[in-house]
Formats: structure tokens, sequence, C-alpha cells
């Protein structure tokens, strides 16, 4: 059984799931197979998603990073900390510290497994859960580093409050949807110090944590800002955050733009390594956070959809997949598998779910 989104549906799948209307209506009943008709009516009572039978003996290496109660509690956490910095330049930090211990238990049960962050990602909450996604990214990296628990929690802090200096930034500039003015750019760029200037002071936080606030837009060739740090100037945690913070805003849809595929944003981190970003840390970050992880189904410039079978160590981006549905829409009698790193002509377009 699979969970796929309705755009990546194609004529000819079976539904494993019945589909009801929110008024608790029978649109499609389970075992039905889908056709065009069908998938104009998931279109038209906005069904975003729908479970498919797909046959196939390759078991998943992936797991959500985090449970939704956790999700939960992570997005009224930080909602309420943004409010109370505007309004008592205070934070709650016990409640910040309990947040992060319990992602910290939740990652260490879930160590050696690749995590996905599809269940938490959110357009309306881009804010809170790009920093949520910061911070579970951010602690994979420093649980594969074999940071200690007081590391884990100072890392973890400065990465869920990274952005708390966009509380001090019009709203109108930072959901821009065209591209920013120099003089918009600059006003944004402020954020670091806003952030670090509000919380600085406040009793329970560290300083690497704060340092984190006022140090993830550094880069490592020192072109970055505020300061223009280069290399080690820059603090490991700021440097790990730094890179989390680019992957997920590149990978994430906005309002006014649709994200970029996984791939994309991983061959934009290689590119920029030893420029933008620790080349170390990006290397860390292509083999602790595997974004085609085995069990993933996929869509290839080809047109044809299959599953992501094994990985390429040295080519991330470029996974093997097993071939079950062809251009068409028509399942094949017999899988083909299609190595990428030997196909440099085809490649991955978008990820459709995971099994």
């Amino acid at each position: 059984m699979l969970k796929i989104k309705t755009s990546a549906i194609m004529t000819g799948m079976k539904l494993s799931k019945s589909i009801f209307n929110r008024d608790g209506q029978l649109l499609i009943e389970n075992g039905s197979t889908l056709k065009e008709s069908y998938i104009k009516k998931l279109v038209y009572y906005d069904i975003d998603n729908v479970y498919i039978n797909w046959d196939s003996d390759v078991s998943p290496e992936v797991a959500d990073a985090i449970v939704l109660d956790t999700k939960n509690e992570a997005m009224r956490v930080l909602k309420d900390s943004f409010k109370e910095i505007q309004v008592s330049k205070n934070v709650d930090i016990d409640r910040l510290n309990e947040l992060v211990g319990s992602i910290i238990e939740e990652l260490l049960d879930k160590k050696g497994t690749l995590i996905n962050l599809t269940n938490i990602r959110s357009i309306d909450d881009y804010t809170f859960t790009h920093s949520i996604n910061v911070c579970i990214l951010s602690l994979v990296m420093g649980l594969a580093l074999n940071y200690e628990k007081e590391q884990l929690e100072y890392l973890g802090i400065g990465s869920l409050l990274h952005d708390i200096g966009k509380v001090g930034i019009e709203p109108s500039i930072l959901n821009k949807p065209g591209s920013l003015t120099i003089d918009e750019f600059d006003i944004v760029k402020n954020h670091a110090i806003i952030g670090y200037d509000m919380v600085k002071y406040i009793d329970g936080i560290s300083e690497e944590s704060v340092t984190i606030i006022r140090d993830h837009h550094e880069r490592y060739d020192g072109k970055g800002y505020p300061n223009g740090k280069k290399g080690n100037e820059i603090h490991e945690f700021a440097r790990i955050v730094a890179v989390c913070d680019v992957y997920d805003a590149l990978t994430s849809n906005r309002v006014y733009r649709l994200g970029m595929p996984p791939h994309i944003g991983i061959e934009y981190l290689l590119s920029m390594a030893n420029h933008q970003f620790d080349e170390g840390l990006v290397k860390l970050f292509t083999k602790y956070i595997s974004i085609y992880p085995k069990g993933t189904v996929v869509e290839l410039e080809s047109g044809d959809r299959g599953i992501v079978v094994d990985q390429n160590e040295c080519l991330p981006t470029r996974p093997v997949i097993e071939v079950i549905y062809d251009i068409t829409g028509n399942k094949l009698g017999v899988p083909k598998i299609v190595d990428l790193a030997k196909n440099l002509n085809n490649g991955i377009i978008s990820k459709l779910g995971i099994i």
C-alpha cells in the first residue's frame, strides 16, 4: 500500500482505501481501478492524497522524523516563543528544553534510520515548520558527530530559534513574492543581529545557542553576514545550521513558489561546499539525510515511475530505480532496473510518496 499525491495518480492504478468527502459520503470504493473520471472527482473534492496498491517486496528505510503529537507541540511552543519575545522580551526556556529533549529522544530511537520531513511541511506556517525541520536536520547531524547530550540541547535550541529575529522584520518584506530590492535584502539580513540581541541576555540560553542565531548566515569563504567570519572562525553549530537552513528553504514550498526537488537542493549544497558551506558538513549531510531512501516512489524524466531499491553512495542524487509503470501509465509485466548513475540522460523529477 502506498500513499501518493493525487497529482501523481495514473489511470489504471487500484485504490487500496475508500475515499470519503468531508461529510463522510463515499466517493470511491476501496479496490476501484482509477479512471479519468475518478481522478477528476478527487480534484473536484480537494482530495490531496490517496492510498493505492503498489506491489513491491522492497522494505522502506525511512521513518517520520517526529510523531504527530511532538510536531503539534513544537508548533505551539515556537508560536508562543515568537509571541513572547515580542511582548515580554523573554522565552520559556524550560519549555523549549523539554521540547528539544523530546525531539532528541525520538531521533535516538530512529538512529540509523533515514527520516522523512514531509509530514511536517506546511506552506501556511512556513516560518515555524522551517524552524522545526532545521532543528531536526541539525540534530541528526549532531548525532552523527556523536555530540554529547548537552551539545545536542544547545544545538537544538539554537536551530529552533535561528530565525526568531524575523519577528522584527515587516511581513510584507519576508513574504514578498518577487525579488527583494537591495534595501529590502539589507533589512532582511538584520534578522540575525535582531535575534541575537533579543535572546543574548535571557537566562538559561547558552552562548552556543545564541551564537547560532547570530552566525547561521556566515559563509565558509567569509562572504556572509553579519560579521564576515570564515572557516573555523564560525562555530561548528552555526556551520551545521547553515547547511540545514539552506537545504530546507530551497526544498520547501512557499505561497509564491514551489520548492526545488530534493536532488537539486543537494546538488546546490555540493556545488557550494568550501564556498558557502563547510565541505565536511555537506558530505555528512548527504550521508545521513538521504533524499531518496529505499522505498521512495519517484517519477523519472523519461516518464517512467518506480521505486528506489538501492543507493549510489558517491552520487546520492542518482539512486537505483525499479521501474514499475511506463510512460503511458501501464504496469510493466516485468519491472526493469534503472541505475541513474549509469543513465545520465535520465533523472528524478519528483518524489511521489513513501511505501
